[in-house]
């Protein structure tokens, strides 16, 4: 006679297999396959360190990363700052490319944008900026900038009647762009000065106007290519412009950017808009690259290092006192003297930072083979001969890689 209960638990155990089976392939889909991990790249490494007391703040936002993914429903708000390596775009589009496709399942907001080409910098690559009128700029890195500053570090201002800035998000790949709302944030003169946006034929007036410099407008139909317009302008009269932001209000992760070469931690300090809007995002995380160009010198000084950090952590938990943040260590690079040793300064104050705030490290120093390791990562085509940026492959791997430590701290923390 068959015992009912060993048909009963063996149909669960079975089931439960299958089951386990079935999310091991969907967590599985979740990683990207890395491209040029060349002996010199220490992918062990490329991990997330966390300490006692990371739980606090990493476990609520794998709550709503999990929401999202198992339920489809709310957002995920992650932002990347630093300097050149930022600005570039490359690394932050990669994870953010990462993320669109194989969390938000195609579909993503772009998030923050600026017209770098109209102030003479370079900008990303995934989306392209043109304009007219005549334009000047302030930047944090600026001893005593002009304007104020806020999320983008950089402010692109003008006067001119016939001022204008189209953007047009990449189109081609497998990932959804279009932005159902657009957002400009800035600060006019005067009242009498109001943006607009332009979409095909189409002018749109902004629902919200000038509530926190943020003008907000609806696109009955998504778009990716928009261009803003001002109303007002003249002698006299300007309007400082931080930053547009595309967005399509679906569920998922947001992962925004904002890098200003030669950034140090006292050029964040300078935008005292910056908490102003960062209520914008609210962010889960803060992804900090800020680093390298404090540590670029003989005069190197941990303490005011870290005191900087802690100034800017302070400013970010006051718009969300449970974001976690993962700092990702400065990359090996050389100074005029040679190697840098204030690389390994800057590692040790990360570990306390994120001991003393609850957060995280991402080791690129560690990933990149330690002290030395730019000249191996040089002569495989991953770094410019400047030792200190990368090639544009050198910034799809770390990218990756640091998209796949992000995964793997999840199903962590899930099972």
């Amino acid at each position: 006679m068959i015992n009912k209960r060993y048909i009963l638990f063996s149909l669960a155990l079975i089931f439960a297999t299958v089951f386990s089976v079935a999310w091991s392939q969907v967590d599985s889909a979740l990683y990207v396959e890395l491209t040029n991990t060349k002996p010199c790249v220490k992918a062990q490494e490329s991990k997330l360190i966390t300490f006692e007391g990371t739980d606090s703040t990493l476990s609520p936002f794998f709550k709503k990363l999990d929401d999202v993914l198992n339920n489809g429903r709310g957002e995920v708000n992650i932002w990347h700052v630093g300097g050149s390596h930022v600005q570039a775009g490359v690394f932050s589009h990669r994870v953010r490319y990462n993320i669109a496709k194989l969390i938000n399942g195609g579909k993503a907001s772009r998030t923050i944008m600026f017209p770098y080409k109209l102030i003479g910098t370079n900008g990303p690559a995934d989306y392209k900026v043109s304009g007219t009128g005549t334009w000047t700029k302030s930047k944090c890195t600026e001893r005593n900038p002009t304007y104020e500053l806020g999320l983008s570090g950089i402010t692109a201002v003008t006067s001119s009647p016939d001022a204008s800035v189209t953007f047009a998000m990449n189109t081609s790949g497998d990932v959804d762009w279009s932005a159902s709302v657009i957002k400009v944030i800035g600060k006019a003169s005067g009242p009498d000065i109001l943006p607009y946006i332009v979409v095909g034929n189409k002018s749109l007036k902004c629902r919200r106007c000038g509530d926190n410099d943020i003008y907000e407008f609806d696109v009955p139909d998504s778009t990716t290519a928009f261009t803003v317009m001002f109303h007002g302008l003249g002698v006299g009269k300007s309007f400082e412009l931080r930053g547009v932001v595309a967005m399509n209000n679906r569920s998922g992760v947001n992962y925004w950017a904002s890098g200003v070469n030669g950034a140090a931690t006292g050029s964040w300090l300078k935008c005292s808009l910056l908490e102003q809007d960062l209520k914008l995002i609210a962010p889960d995380m803060v992804v900090f690259g800020i680093g390298i160009n404090d540590a670029h010198t003989p005069n190197f000084k941990p303490e005011k290092f870290k005191t900087n950090y802690q100034q800017i952590i302070d400013k970010i938990k006051r718009t969300n006192p449970l974001c976690h943040f993962v700092f990702v260590t400065n990359n090996d690079n050389l100074m005029k003297s040679g190697v840098n040793p204030n690389t390994e300064r800057v590692e040790k104050v990360f570990m306390e930072l994120a001991q003393e705030n609850n957060g995280s490290v991402w080791n690129l120093y560690r990933v990149m083979g330690g002290f030395g390791g730019s000249k191996k990562w040089v002569g495989n085509s991953l770094m410019q001969k400047d030792h200190i940026h990368f090639t544009r492959a050198g910034y799809q791997l770390i990218g990756d890689m640091f998209y796949n430590a992000l995964v793997q701290e999840y199903l962590n923390w899930k099972y």
